[in-house]
């Protein structure tokens, strides 16, 4: 039975999407720009509705809350609804990144929905809003939340509320918390404060850091200006041993205005080459990561040539997480140029 729901899931979103991207495209052409941003527009919206992946509704919610401004404050208001916490938790930070101020009655609920995560953006969305009273509850939860994902969640929002202020809670999060995830986000966020320390060890980190700490620090350093920045990152996307790293480092230069991988993006689109000797590391969660990074690589670098890649990988329905990422660089480049019709690039 599960697998028959599964089955007929996956054929819902076949159908779907064959019938928003029916007409197809040439081989790497995209269709004419208002058809795209419609194409594009419509594959977030059935990602935001997925039944069963609260995945691809919580990375498709994100997406909408960053390149469908104007139809965002809607569905994340429904998503606050989301029967899953990580849905719920993505749409509160998401009203509070647009300091939707009339959406205060709809997220003050949450304050005592049963995930700490869900009520850490409450504390942000809410502080974001003008509603500063709950900055003791938010400290206890990056100070004795047990869930160690909860104390992750509350050192992120607090980073994302560009208030130095808190830099001396991060510090203590970054110096003494028991979990290393805890640890290394305090330290994204103190960089993302400016905190020279922060980006040091960001830099560090990037060069040296195991397993996940490489890509992690690379794809931090996109959102920090320093003068040690960029160097950093074109050294690692010519010399990162693996391509996952060189990837990160070549979508963080893209954040920070560059198109130096921008081939590497492009050519690391349809990668199938896992390796197969890694037990926790399936093959398949290799190729959706490398191909998701290069995806969004190239939404963040924002060439106009990008476009006829990026809708063939819209187009494939094998990875719904991709699709969504596809259609994701495809809005930010086609908002980029209506804002900046002049500089095309």
């Amino acid at each position: 039975m599960m697998r028959q729901r599964a089955l007929l899931r996956r054929a819902a979103w076949l159908w779907t999407m064959a019938a928003v991207l029916s007409g197809g495209c040439a081989a790497t052409a995209p269709p004419p720009q208002t058809q795209l941003r419609e194409l594009a527009t419509q594959c977030l919206r059935n990602g935001a509705r997925l039944a069963n992946r609260p995945d691809v509704r919580s990375m498709a919610t994100e997406a909408i809350a960053r390149v469908l401004k104007n139809e965002a404050p809607l569905v994340l208001r429904e998503a606050l609804k989301d029967e899953h916490p990580v849905v719920r938790f993505t749409a509160c930070m998401g009203l509070g990144e647009l300091n939707s101020v009339d959406a205060k009655d709809v997220v003050r609920p949450l304050l005592d929905d049963p995930s700490g995560s869900v009520k850490v953006a409450a504390y942000f969305a809410l502080e974001r809003m003008g509603d500063t009273s709950h900055r003791l509850a938010w400290r206890d939860a990056v100070t004795s939340a047990e869930d160690p994902a909860v104390r992750r969640n509350a050192v992120t929002a607090l980073g994302r509320l560009k208030d130095k202020k808190v830099c001396a809670l991060l510090w203590k999060a970054a110096a003494g918390d028991s979990d290393e995830g805890v640890r290394i986000q305090a330290v994204e966020s103190l960089a993302y404060l400016g905190d020279a320390q922060a980006i040091s060890r960001l830099i560090h980190d990037a060069y040296g850091g195991l397993a996940f700490k490489q890509p992690f620090s690379l794809l931090a350093l996109g959102h920090v200006k320093d003068d040690r920045v960029i160097p950093a990152l074109r050294a690692r996307l010519a010399g990162a041993q693996y391509l996952e790293a060189r990837l990160a480092a070549a979508r963080s230069l893209g954040m920070q205005g560059l198109a130096d991988g921008y081939n590497l993006a492009v050519q690391s689109l349809d990668w199938n080459q896992p390796r197969s000797d890694l037990p926790d590391d399936p093959p398949v969660n290799q190729i959706m990561r490398v191909r998701m990074m290069a995806t969004l690589a190239l939404g963040d670098i924002g060439k106009r040539e990008a476009l006829g890649p990026l809708t063939q990988v819209m187009k494939n329905p094998d990875d719904e997480r991709i699709q969504v990422a596809a259609a994701t660089s495809i809005l930010m480049i086609l908002n980029a140029e209506e804002a900046r019709p002049w500089a095309g690039r």
